[in-house]
């Protein structure tokens, strides 16, 4: 087939791959947050006319038509390895997939080598799917779909895709550092999975845990948070999700309250704490207020110690506003005393409702 003719049909096909490529980006993007499967970004193109222009004159194709298979292509960039085989998964359950034309680049790099690591799929819809009127135009159109790392992606970027510097034949010295480069970042998506594997198998045990009365366990951010979870799973997939201690400043509070270990912490949280944090969470819970709470409520004094070098206002947060007869009442019934928190500690509260306190 000539440059032009093949030019001339991409043209005309090209709209069309355009919607391929985003319904399968639409697809799995659903898919994976409808069932939690992790990732960082899907993201989908059809190949520009250029591009298919510089393929068909490669030489490589008696038929460039047929014999192209990636006018219509999806990445998905995952975190960490682990997510990749879940996804493999979800691409080979629900799409037609051609198994001689597919591939792993990390198998074939073998066990001496460093480099481009991806997995690649050429794919089709499944006739289910095709039997529906609005993809009828979609009938014999394979798309192609890689998956990576980010740490992968970054990879493939400066070598394959934005660089030309890094392109062709490098200088030996040259050459050697960029593999070395490699073999880094190889090692680095591998540690940072490791280490992702133990933060899930550290929330694991505090579920574990937390249910079984075994709480002999450090707090940190991801153990508190997974015994937040854990605790108090009612109330919270009432009110919602609390959003994730990130800085460890919950962590730097509970320890110099002097609670180390999530026996300590659940050995200060008070009767009827659900109920306070429903009437206290104004439709959402999070964890500083949450947090924060049990220790004013344990002993207001100590937790004023703490914050009171504080400029005034900056520990202002949930536990200090009261907005129902309940909240008023169950501060009342642990001691707490508001006036005494912002005289003495510079603990700010909801100067509106101060009469009632």
């Amino acid at each position: 087939m000539s440059d032009t003719n093949l030019v001339n049909w991409y043209i005309k096909s090209q709209p069309v791959y355009k919607r391929l490529a985003n319904k399968v980006e639409s697809f799995l993007i659903e898919y994976f947050d409808m069932n939690s499967i992790g990732y960082h970004i899907v993201t989908s193109r059809a190949k520009t006319i250029e591009s298919v222009r510089g393929k068909g004159n490669s030489g490589k194709y008696n038929d460039p038509i047929n014999q192209i298979q990636d006018f219509a292509g999806i990445r998905i960039i995952t975190y960490v390895e682990d997510e990749i085989s879940l996804i493999q998964k979800v691409i080979e359950d629900n799409f037609d997939i051609d198994v001689e034309n597919s591939s792993n680049k990390s198998e074939a790099l073998g066990i001496d080598k460093v480099g481009y690591q991806s997995v690649h799929y050429i794919a089709r819809l499944k006739q289910d799917r095709l039997r529906l009127p609005e993809y009828k135009q979609y009938e014999g159109k394979c798309f192609e779909i890689q998956i990576r790392t980010i740490l992968q992606h970054a990879w493939a970027e400066i070598e394959h895709d934005r660089n030309y510097k890094f392109s062709g034949k490098l200088p030996d010295e040259l050459s050697r550092r960029f593999k070395i480069l490699a073999g880094v970042l190889e090692l680095a998506d591998k540690e940072f999975n490791s280490i992702s594997n133990q933060i899930d198998d550290i929330s694991a045990s505090v579920d574990e845990g937390t249910k079984t009365g075994k709480l002999d366990i450090p707090i940190s951010s991801t153990t508190l948070s997974q015994f937040l979870l854990t605790r108090f799973k009612t109330v919270i997939e009432t009110m919602g999700v609390p959003s994730h201690d990130s800085e460890g400043v919950l962590v730097e509070e509970l320890n110099a309250f002097g609670i180390t270990t999530l026996s300590e912490l659940e050995s200060i949280i008070p009767e009827d704490i659900e109920k306070f944090y429903i009437a206290s969470s104004n439709g959402s819970l999070h964890e500083w207020g949450m947090v924060r709470s049990l220790m004013l409520l344990h002993d207001f004094r100590k937790y004023g110690e703490i914050v009171k070098s504080d400029e005034p206002g900056d520990w202002c947060n949930s536990s200090s506003h009261i907005d129902t007869e309940f909240e008023l009442e169950y501060y009342k019934k642990h001691n707490v005393d508001w006036n005494e928190l912002a005289q003495k500690y510079n603990y700010c509260f909801d100067l509106e409702l101060e009469s009632g306190l």
